[in-house]
């Protein structure tokens, strides 16, 4: 990760915080690349802790099936066994669920910083528009200097967008451990419901 080309923070100028114009164009230049590569970090440490926890999880249901089948004779034991791995899997669903909303959070926010640095003093001077083409077939014009603002544009819901395209992808990564969570909370109220009346 390069050095800081000798950013000095000035006292802050009221609501707004230290004023842009203090930040020469290298400084902004560095200062924006760092944010890019932070949130570049965070995306890549989601992907890992989802590849991660849902892996566990697989292996988690696939000894629940397996104890199922092979201790059905034996209620007792069955339901020992299977509160045993849905406590596990609860556990390990809400860890799952609170680390990756943390990590969302934190990639959201290195991608507002650099957008509003974008605003507020661009690392490049200037308009470079080109135009993107939509889905939907509509094109924006939109300003190449500006990648975050460009990205923010591309997928505002004021734009003829798709539905999908709506869809925020971090929030929609948080459902699978949430899911996880149900289903092992849910497993542990029905085995015991089985084992007390059902059996």
């Amino acid at each position: 990760m390069p050095e800081s080309p000798g950013v000095a923070v000035p006292p802050a100028t009221g609501a707004g915080g230290a004023s842009p114009a203090t930040l020469t164009s290298e400084e902004s230049r560095w200062l924006h690349d760092k944010f890019e590569r932070l949130a570049a970090e965070e995306v890549q440490l989601s992907g890992a802790r989802t590849s991660y926890f849902a892996a566990i999880g697989t292996i988690l249901i696939t000894g629940t099936i397996v104890t199922v089948a092979d201790l059905l004779s034996q209620p007792l034991l069955l339901a020992l066994v299977v509160t045993f791995l849905s406590a596990l899997g609860v556990l390990i669903s809400f860890v799952w669920v609170v680390l990756l909303h943390r990590t969302n959070d934190a990639q959201q926010m290195w991608r507002e910083s650099a957008l509003r640095l974008e605003m507020l003093r661009a690392p490049i001077a200037g308009e470079l528009l080109a135009a993107t083409t939509l889905r939907s077939g509509a094109t924006l014009e939109l300003n190449l200097l500006r990648p975050f603002a460009m990205h923010q544009e591309r997928f505002s819901p004021a734009n003829p967008i798709s539905w999908l395209d709506r869809v925020n992808p971090e929030r929609l990564t948080e459902s699978l451990p949430l899911t996880f969570l149900v289903v092992w909370s849910a497993t542990l109220v029905l085995v015991w419901v089985w084992f007390l009346a059902l059996r």
